[in-house]
């Protein structure tokens, strides 16, 4: 038997240095095999590691395995270790049997100590990495429908979501606006608003279905309820199914979402009050009709496009016929309401591809796509049937005649501003010709 030397007193601490150094769990094993080769001058000293009742694992070189003899074993969870070593180093080893174990013991303690806070790290670490998302998401501003697919996305990967729906207030229902899932399936049908925001009313916390009392009114397989509200006002209602791994919600994930649930909804907000910014610059507020800017803008588009593909575009400028008379004899508020119903008769008896819009006071522009100036008078035919009905339904504004201005791209004109003037110009010389007539702007 080869000579033993140190104290025994140093393996704790050995065992415990060793805890301290090992970046992973089959260095530690191997530095604990080291503290043993060096604390009884043999390199025949093995562990076997058997984690979850698996097959052990051996740490330590093969020679001279096939002799080696139990010297003692210790578990902490799931992890159990078994000390082995050749005959000869052995009968020294048990004689130090008690203290080789609880050393071992201390090390499989400690270690389960070190996952249990590189697991918290690791949540930590992960929950900042989700914050940080979010903070990209909500630098980034995009539409209503985009915010709500990266909404849903989002939560369902960051949560590892078999599926995820994103349920949005509408009618007094909670609508399934969006839904995601692993399988393909068909998204859940709407729950009824009254009936869930009496258990879960606005500013609640993330609740599973069996807590709050609701899983009857949510689909089938769903773990997670998760508010989306912001400043009392609920936004959307975000449902999560089982997770991929097979793990329940607890208290980490729980907190997570109620985290990145205020920020979501604070995207959510932000994309809806971009929308009604940008509805505001380019909507006629008294019509709800595209207004001047717009109409431009849609008009420069259209002669880019008819330019490339070689079609022709027709505007038609409308003045509406004696709508100073209605507004002086009836009021402003007559004159409104006319305005908003003769913006009603043009959208009717456009084409889905033409554009109405209001241009300013009592004009109207027609943008009529792939038409010539002829073709347009077909518009202007078809316009009249709903311009008598108007005169029937309200007689008290009189008979309802417009007069038209068309202008044709590129005959009479290759840019907005062309040919709207070219427009405005044919527009003029019909109400001098006595209204309730269509001029075709002249050939230059």
């Amino acid at each position: 038997m080869q000579s033993v030397t140190g104290s025994p007193v140093g393996l704790p601490s050995a065992f415990a240095a060793a805890c301290r150094t090992a970046r992973s769990d089959s260095e530690l094993f191997e530095r604990c095999r080291q503290v043993l080769t060096e604390r009884f001058g043999s390199d025949e000293v093995w562990l076997s590691v058997i984690h979850d009742t698996k097959r052990a694992e051996r740490v330590g070189g093969p020679e001279g395995f096939e002799n080696a003899v139990e010297i003692g074993r210790c578990a902490s969870g799931q992890t159990e270790l078994i000390v082995m070593a050749s005959p000869d180093v052995a009968s020294a080893m048990e004689a130090e049997s008690g203290l080789i174990a609880l050393g071992l013991a201390t090390v499989l303690e400690l270690r389960a100590v070190l996952h249990e806070r590189q697991g918290a790290l690791d949540d930590a670490e992960f929950q900042l990495r989700a914050l940080r998302q979010v903070a990209r998401l909500l630098a980034s501003v995009h539409s209503k429908e985009e915010t709500e697919h990266l909404v849903l996305d989002f939560m369902a990967e960051v949560f590892f979501a078999w599926w995820a729906c994103l349920y949005r207030p509408e009618g007094g229902r909670y609508q399934a606006k969006r839904y995601r899932a692993m399988d393909k399936s068909s998204g859940p049908g709407d729950i009824d608003m009254a009936s869930l925001d009496k258990v879960v009313p606005s500013g609640s916390m993330v609740v599973t279905p069996q807590e709050a009392g609701i899983a009857d009114l949510l689909p089938a397989g769903t773990e997670l309820v998760i508010p989306l509200d912001a400043h009392k006002e609920r936004l959307a209602l975000l449902l999560l199914g089982p997770r991929l791994n097979k793990t329940a919600y607890g208290r980490a994930e729980r907190d997570l979402a109620g985290t990145l649930s205020y920020s979501a909804a604070t995207a959510l907000k932000n994309a809806e009050l971009v929308e009604r910014l940008a509805s505001q610059a380019t909507t006629d507020e008294l019509t709800g009709l595209p207004n001047r800017r717009a109409l431009e803008a849609r008009l420069e588009a259209e002669l880019s496009r008819g330019a490339r593909h070689l079609f022709k575009t027709t505007v038609a400028m409308i003045d509406v016929d004696r709508f100073k008379l209605i507004n002086d004899t009836m009021g402003h508020a007559a004159g409104d309401r006319y305005l908003i119903m003769i913006g009603r008769v043009l959208t009717e008896h456009v084409r889905a591809l033409d554009v109405v819009g209001r241009y300013g006071g009592d004009e109207f522009l027609v943008i009529l796509t792939m038409t010539s100036a002829a073709e347009a008078l077909t518009f202007v035919n078809r316009l009249q049937s709903g311009l008598q009905e108007l005169s029937s339904q309200h007689p008290e504004f009189g008979t309802a005649t417009l007069s038209f201005g068309l202008a044709e791209a590129p005959r009479h004109g290759r840019t907005p501003v062309t040919l709207l003037g070219a427009a405005d110009s044919a527009l003029y010389a019909a109400k001098h010709a006595g209204r309730n007539m269509v001029e075709i702007a002249r050939d230059t």
